[in-house]
């Protein structure tokens, strides 16, 4: 397989930047089978050179209205093996596209498919027909050649005025993605249930992992892409077939945070020679980023690359401004926390007048103490987030059980021909029934009680968007009306209000099947 060394990638992508009609109206385009294999309606298709072009996919994020909002997510896994490499890392993301209509969401969009040799050689200036062969990901080449692909090919698409998304007044570029990023996309996003994020793969309903993880024996060789089924996201390849560079370097866990060494070329998803059982989102490589033998970039034929579409944090002026507003705000409310602690600080502050070590070190305590409270404040509201999620579930338990005692207590008023033992079985069951109907009812009442003072109340409106958005994701839809009621009973139970069995009973009733 043929790698373009760094510098002759580097100076195609300059061409390109003086050629910028090159190729995109004149040339004939690709066969849709060297383009995507499996379209989707909602796919971003951005032109290449030479007639081709790349397939991308929304992800969306629930990160939050405010700029400097953004996801608490968990990666990684739970038990110690290879602990150093694997174990539980809390971390955040934030994207940086707009979603129309959904202010509380935010999108990045990843490609498809990992670059194939065919997308790869399009940007080489001699626009060679597309082959069968040329569906196989690119491999051998460098992390900078890879960035330099990107490089050049965001140029190009600048320069010919391609669709590109826009964030804050600018257009987005392509790159290799973070390691954040890359977990995210491949544990299925929002498309799948909190305790599936955190497993170590994807729901895999058809076939299991044979049908969606192109490694082993079995497969025994590099394959085209797109062969194997994707994950929930519609994306193909994230385990096996090809590895996969990232934009961040390798870096180990110190038990749930990332050490401070900055290491080689991580390396995220695998490639065909593992053993399909060990090969999980969880997996992680790294890899020198030079040959020591011959002083050249790494170039792994095993390893290959697929691109991500972002912006810049700070696109425009009015970004700026709003980054600045909402870091006080965030700021203050954190400090604005009451406690012992913030009180003795004060005073301590008070008493340290002019003397610069002691106001050194109370200002070290201080940032301290304002990360901490910010930490618990961007906790409650997750947990807030979670109690609003399992009061639409307790709900919609209340009108299924509500439903079965109905349609029992309805048919039992058309037999009229019971015996006195059939009639006892019926009562039994239906005061079994109400026993499942109060206790669930009393288990709604117990944790809308405890939402309700919750901390986070009053951000309770975007996290009940971000859940709706969740639901909708999930093809869940059937629980948006419990979602609904439930926040209103917060909202009336906040207010001082009551809300009784019976208010949530009778309320329950009217959400119609979905």
């Amino acid at each position: 397989m043929k790698a373009y060394p760094s510098s002759k990638l580097v100076l195609l992508a300059v061409t390109f930047m003086f050629c910028p009609s090159f190729a995109y109206a004149d040339a004939a385009a690709w066969d849709a089978r060297f383009i995507d294999p499996h379209p989707l309606p909602d796919d971003l298709k951005l032109p290449l050179p030479c007639g081709g072009a790349m397939v991308f996919r929304p992800v969306d994020v629930p990160d939050g209205k405010g700029i400097l909002d953004d996801v608490d997510m968990t990666i990684g896994r739970p038990d110690t093996q290879e602990g150093y490499n694997q174990y539980t890392l809390r971390t955040h993301l934030a994207a940086a596209f707009p979603v129309q209509g959904h202010p509380e969401l935010h999108r990045y969009y990843i490609g498809k498919y990992d670059v194939t040799v065919n997308q790869y050689a399009a940007l080489n200036g001699s626009c060679p027909a597309p082959s069968r062969a040329g569906q196989k990901p690119q491999t051998g080449i460098s992390w900078d050649e890879a960035n330099a692909y990107a490089a050049g090919l965001t140029t190009w698409l600048l320069e010919n005025r391609a669709p590109l998304p826009v964030a804050g007044g600018g257009k987005g570029f392509l790159r290799l993605p973070v390691d954040e990023e890359w977990s995210y996309a491949a544990r299925g996003g929002m498309r799948v249930q909190a305790s599936e994020f955190e497993a170590p793969l994807w729901p895999m309903p058809d076939g299991g992992p044979a049908a969606y993880i192109a490694a082993g024996p079995d497969i025994g060789e590099m394959q085209a892409v797109g062969q194997m089924k994707p994950n929930p996201l519609g994306l193909y390849d994230m385990l096996g077939n090809a590895g996969q560079m990232m934009l961040d370097p390798y870096r180990l866990n110190r038990v749930g945070r990332l050490q401070g060494k900055v290491g080689g070329l991580l390396i995220r998803g695998g490639d065909f020679h593992a053993n399909p059982d060990e090969l999980t989102t969880n997996v992680r490589a790294e890899r020198p980023p030079y040959n020591e033998k011959t002083g050249k970039p790494m170039r792994d034929p095993a390893i290959g690359f697929r691109l991500v579409i972002g912006a810049s944090a700070l696109g425009s002026l009015k970004e700026t401004e709003d980054a600045e507003k909402d870091f006080k705000t965030l700021l203050n409310e954190a400090q604005a926390t009451p406690g012992d602690a913030w009180a003795a600080l004060r005073a301590l502050k008070a008493e340290a007048g002019s003397d610069p070590a002691m106001a050194g070190k109370l200002s070290r305590i201080e940032t301290a103490l304002t990360t901490d409270a910010r930490a618990r404040i961007d906790a409650d509201k997750q947990v807030l987030g979670a109690q609003l999620q399992a009061l639409a579930v307790l709900a919609n338990a209340v009108w299924e059980i509500n439903h079965v005692i109905d349609t029992i207590t309805q048919a039992k008023m058309k037999l009229v021909n019971l015996t006195p033992q059939q009639a006892q079985k019926i009562e039994i069951h239906l005061a079994e029934r109400q026993k499942s109907l109060s206790a669930a009812i009393e288990s709604y009442l117990g944790l809308l009680g405890a939402a309700a003072s919750s901390p986070a109340i009053k951000e309770l409106d975007g996290i009940a968007a971000a859940g709706q958005d969740m639901l909708r994701s999930q093809n869940e839809d059937y629980l948006l009306g419990m979602q609904d009621l439930s926040q209103k009973n917060l909202e009336i139970l906040h207010a001082g209000k009551k809300v009784t069995a019976q208010d949530i009973l009778e309320e329950v009733k009217n959400i119609p099947a979905q």
